[in-house]
């Protein structure tokens, strides 16, 4: 016997008696004999019952599995049994058949009925799955050929004879070359990465002018992409339809607020039937408004709960009264006038106007339709006409003040400079003669700077004032500050210059030294112990200068008022109030500002602002 026989025999003998199981399948997958042990295992009688008889339309092989036993690859796999699929060849190297064998001897009988019912029952689940999608599926390889359509949808203009045909080349798909190389590159760019890609084009139509797709590329291993192609013709058309009643609304809707804004109104409607069903926890939207609004309003989810918050506690009415008094009393239209508390913090004057609208079957107003209009300008501008009134009253009063204090004032220094002269003349004695001119020059100086005092409030005040600025070196000029001012506090004070940045300031010295002077002069005359500390200091782009002193202190309610005219605080001291108007007017000129922080008892401090640099 020779070889071939031998070698025919043991593998005859090896298929037939192979305990796990087996089978032979021809070239084209057909099956062609199972052995004893896979007949007994799976119960079959007739090999044409056996659930795999032919390994290239069956279910229960992927496509990518059938492609490798083609390609003449052998197939391992453990689902749903241990497998395994030899394909067989001639000596010219051509597939002649295949072996499958079973490597899983444990499985039952009873498993595998139940798992072949159960892939009969996924595999119609998946059926009736894909035939619901409204899209045409198409399995393409690596060569952009349509190797199965796996499901079909007649609005995708995809026909059966898709099948083979490369994707730029699909009958009854007919579009421009720009779009046919689009989808090309998409769905070569798919198996390059291996990436899903979405992707929108659109076709011209036979009973449409544009038929418009979606594209859903995803691809399986580089080697194929499936590819769902659905028709959104019917939701771009909605869409758009959609988009330009969007675009005509929002476009009604801004020139509704335009108008509503330039004219400081808001319109609202009310519901009563949806105000009585509001459940108070899923808002019924029974108030609704529109335009120009109180944006606290609009923010709470229920007016009825915002509106005590809102609402002046002053005020009674708010727009509950008025729509009850619509309702209730049967009136066309009504009023009314309340205050409500905006983003600010502070409240505002509505007048708010509504007018019956609909009706119930009862004949009870049941829709209110109205408009909010912000009068608060008119209330303010009534305000300010009021104080500008009183404003002008104590002006006049101001006025007939300033001139009995200027008087007073002029008086005093004259009569002493009048009635110390007379003594001078008659005087021998050299030590009182010398007394009497001393304060002669006092008053003389006294008088000189109350008149000086009047002539700058003037210029400030018609603008004739004139500033000569210059370099200074500041640390000198805060030093002969200093010297000029230190023999002039009271006794049981302390001058204290704080040091200064050695700085080079481009301003108007004299105007500069008035200002501080004047200042220094001021807590002098209300610091009767302690200290005052003044010097100078760099803040952003401009130098504080600031004088803190421990004296009497300024009661907040007149700190608000000090820098005015002819204010001179409770107790009598020499002046006429005009010092800190004066420092206001220069500051404020030479392009700074100036301000006053005080503690009663505790000290005041007052401070003002030089530009560092000339613009």
């Amino acid at each position: 016997m020779n070889e071939e026989s031998v070698k025919r025999i043991l593998l005859t003998d090896f298929f037939s008696y192979y305990p796990a199981g087996g089978a032979l399948y021809d070239e084209s997958g057909a099956l062609l004999e199972i052995n004893r042990a896979l007949c007994e295992k799976f119960g079959v009688k007739d090999q044409h019952d056996f659930i795999l008889n032919n390994l290239f339309d069956t279910d229960y092989l992927s496509d990518l599995q059938k492609n490798h036993l083609k390609n003449g690859s052998v197939l391992v796999d453990s689902l749903p049994i241990g497998y395994t699929i030899v394909p067989g060849f001639d000596k010219k190297g051509n597939i002649i058949g295949y072996t499958l064998l079973l490597t899983d001897s444990d499985l039952s009988d009873q498993c595998m009925i139940r798992y072949d019912k159960k892939m009969r029952e996924l595999k119609d689940i998946s059926d009736k799955v894909v035939q619901s999608v409204p899209d045409t599926i198409l399995l393409i390889n690596s060569a952009l050929v349509v190797e199965r359509i796996i499901t079909y949808a007649s609005e995708t203009c995809i026909t059966p004879a898709a099948l083979n045909c490369r994707i730029d080349e699909l009958p009854g798909f007919i579009y421009p070359d720009p779009v046919k190389r689009k989808v090309t590159s998409v769905v070569q760019e798919s198996l390059d990465t291996s990436e899903t890609v979405n992707v929108e084009f659109s076709i011209p139509g036979h009973n449409a002018p544009v038929v418009y797709f979606k594209l859903r590329l995803v691809p399986i291993h580089h080697k194929y992409v499936v590819a769902y192609i659905r028709n959104v013709s019917d939701l771009v058309e909605k869409e758009n339809e959609n988009r330009n009643l969007s675009h005509q609304l929002s476009e009604s809707r801004s020139m509704m607020e335009l108008a509503l804004h330039n004219s400081h109104i808001a319109t609202y409607s009310f519901n009563f039937r949806l105000f009585r069903t509001c459940d108070k926890e899923h808002c019924n939207h029974c108030f609704q408004f529109y335009g120009v609004n109180n944006h606290l309003l609009e923010r709470n989810r229920y007016i009825c709960r915002s509106l005590s918050v809102l609402r002046h506690p002053e005020d009674r009415q708010d727009f509950f009264l008025l729509f009850n008094e619509i309702r209730d009393k049967d009136l066309r239209e009504h009023s009314v006038n309340f205050r409500l508390k905006d983003d600010d913090g502070k409240y505002r004057s509505y007048e708010v106007i509504g007018k019956a609208f609909e009706k119930d079957k009862d004949g009870k107003t049941n829709l209110i339709v109205g408009c909010v209009i912000d009068n608060q300008k008119y209330v303010e501008y009534e305000e300010s006409l009021i104080k500008a009134k009183e404003k002008a009253e104590n002006a006049d009063l101001l006025k007939s003040t300033f001139l009995a204090n200027v008087t007073h004032e002029i008086r005093t220094p004259l009569n002493a400079i009048v009635g110390f002269s007379d003594l001078l003349s008659l005087e021998e004695d050299p030590e009182l003669r010398e007394s009497y001119m001393s304060l002669i020059k006092a008053n003389n100086e006294l008088l000189l700077n109350l008149i000086n005092d009047i002539l700058d409030i003037s210029k400030i005040e018609s603008d004739m004032l004139t500033f000569n600025n210059v370099d200074n070196h500041l640390p000198s000029v805060m030093h002969g500050i200093y010297k000029t001012m230190q023999f002039r506090v009271p006794e049981h004070v302390t001058l204290v210059l704080d040091p200064c940045p050695e700085i080079v300031l481009n301003m108007d010295k004299n105007r500069m030294m008035q200002v501080l002077i004047n200042l220094l002069t001021n807590a002098a005359k209300y610091t009767e112990k302690g200290s005052i500390r003044f010097g100078c200091g760099i803040r952003d782009r401009f130098v504080r200068f600031y004088v803190t002193d421990t004296g009497s202190g300024i009661p907040e309610s007149e700190l608000e008022n000090i820098f005015g005219r002819f204010v001179q605080l409770k107790g009598y001291k020499q002046g006429i109030g005009l010092g800190l108007a004066i420092c206001k007017g220069l500051v404020t000129k030479m392009g700074g500002t100036i301000s006053a922080t005080s503690k009663v008892g505790r000290g005041s401090t007052f401070s003002f602002t030089l530009p560092l640099y000339h613009e």
